[in-house]
């Protein structure tokens, strides 16, 4: 993930925390307080880094919900750490000596412990500071490592899941317009957060990608996890879909693996001049070619979900030739487990009985319950002009 991807995925996370401009709360100022107390500093913050802002979500000894821009601020540094970051002397360190919290507020001491969240990321810090150079020493920089993990919890307790679903769903993709073919698209999720990975971009050659998946088990951490995985596909859009498939694993399995998480996936490239389709099947199963005289293709493979213990061996490509009029269908669990739809069959034959692309979205969204979903809904169609 780039830089830039982070940065958004972190914005992300903190908007649906839901915690920003909401005033003080007891749970935070009693960490920060502790921790002020701890280490007998004037200055304790609990920040939350977004955009190009660092909020004080709470503080002792400073403005409470006062923010600065992210780089006149030690913890837009310390967010990109994997563990704490400690500056004895702030005029001695090169990259903060110039900022504004040293050259305006007289800061020559910082420590501070990021706070990750369950898909590993990372949205703020837990921060002590002193108008004069001090030294932590091991146990004090353990101290503060397990007051973040208090405050890392107390952060994810407030974590409210419909918001989650609600942000991450607002990451999904613009409608794709690309001469010669038509993509049609459904997105239902469960209120919890099913963890849905579902993306469909132009590549820069003219072709689309289509991604279309989830992370299982469901749940909030879920979600989040399927958000690093859209963020890994979309980075390798330019890539054979065997490629690219194979970069996504390599980022994302460590991360899968320490949630005890799969991800099923189907990521497929369309060429629109030529109608050639070559599609990966990560464990999904759940991709249907529909030819305009109304015969089924299942494309499928025997390829394992991403988040498995890897292996060497190569993602295999099952292809296929998009004449005019044809429909390469692609879809998530939650479509089958639809009534009438229960399995890729019975999906082949409802997308075969529908003239086109636009009638399938319709009629699987009518089929679609009130109320929270057992399980994500997506569904792509791409048809060939």
């Amino acid at each position: 993930m780039t830089p830039e991807e982070r940065a958004a995925q972190r914005t992300a996370v903190v908007e649906a925390l839901g915690v920003l401009g909401s005033g003080p709360e007891e749970r935070f100022d009693r960490i920060t307080r502790m921790t002020q107390e701890a280490f007998g500093v004037p200055l304790s913050f609990l920040n939350l880094v977004h955009h190009d802002v660092v909020t004080a979500q709470s503080t002792q000894g400073w403005e409470q919900g006062g923010s600065a821009p992210a780089d006149q601020v030690f913890c837009s540094a310390t967010v990109l750490h994997d563990g704490p970051l400690v500056v004895p002397d702030t005029m001695l360190d090169p990259r903060f000596r110039s900022t504004a919290s040293v050259t305006e507020h007289g800061i020559r001491f910082y420590a501070g412990a990021p706070l990750a969240m369950a898909d590993g990321t990372q949205v703020g810090t837990l921060c002590i500071m002193d108008a004069e150079p001090r030294e932590l020493s091991p146990a004090d920089v353990a101290l503060l490592e397990d007051l973040a993990r208090w405050a890392e919890r107390e952060l994810g307790h407030v974590m409210d899941r419909d918001r989650v679903r609600h942000v991450l769903a607002g990451l999904l993709p613009e409608p794709v317009v690309v001469p010669g073919v038509v993509v049609d698209v459904l997105v239902e999720q469960r209120g919890q957060g099913g963890g849905t990975v579902a993306d469909w971009r132009a590549t820069p050659d003219g072709a689309v990608h289509v991604t279309v998946g989830s992370v299982a088990p469901a749940g909030q951490a879920a979600a989040l996890l399927a958000a690093d995985v859209r963020s890994a596909v979309i980075a390798r859009t330019a890539l054979p879909v065997a490629a690219a498939v194979a970069g996504v694993e390599a980022q994302v399995a460590p991360d899968l693996q320490g949630a005890d998480a799969v991800t099923a996936l189907l990521h497929a490239r369309v060429a629109p001049d030529t109608g050639h389709v070559d599609l990966v099947d990560a464990g999904l199963g759940l991709a249907v070619h529909v030819r305009a005289d109304g015969t089924t293709t299942l494309l499928r493979s025997h390829d394992l979900p991403l988040g498995l213990e890897p292996d060497e061996r190569p993602r295999t490509v099952v292809t296929a030739e998009l004449a005019a009029g044809d429909r390469l269908v692609l879809a998530t669990e939650g479509v089958t487990a639809l009534p009438d739809l229960g399995g890729a069959d019975a999906l082949a034959e409802v997308a075969a009985a529908e003239p086109d692309g636009a009638a399938l979205v319709a009629r699987v969204r009518a089929a679609v319950p009130d109320g929270d979903l057992g399980a994500d809904v997506v569904l792509v169609v791409v048809t060939r002009g």
